[in-house]
């Protein structure tokens, strides 16, 4: 289990629109793609597993579902599996929590 202390805040809760995609940094450079789909904030390493490509420059839709606009692949949000090609390996998502005005990252699920 997961401690305050495990969490960044990377961005203001404000900045991020429900539809909408953000590019932020963790502490040690990792890039990380919020996404927000129903006013819930999910976390996912911001590279396409098939291409490295940033996937916060891609699309998200109101099924949970991100697509990389390199190639086409797409990932689910909730739990970064692949539901489209030609990825094949699942995206790393992170812990989220969203208090005190602001989008808290947290350590790798799984």
């Amino acid at each position: 289990m997961s401690t305050d202390i495990d969490y960044q805040r990377v961005a203001d809760e404000s900045s991020l629109a429900d539809g909408g995609l953000l590019s932020v940094s963790l502490d040690g450079g990792e890039r990380v793609c919020l996404a927000r789909v129903g006013g819930e904030v999910f976390a996912v390493r911001d590279r396409c597993t098939h291409a490295e490509f940033p996937l916060s420059d891609g699309s998200l839709d109101d099924e949970y579902q991100l697509e990389c606009c390199l190639h086409g692949a797409v990932f689910d949000v909730r739990d970064g599996s692949v539901t489209g090609p030609p990825a094949e390996d699942p995206v790393t998502t992170y812990a989220v929590k969203v208090e005190d005005g602001g989008i808290w990252v947290g350590p790798p699920k799984g």
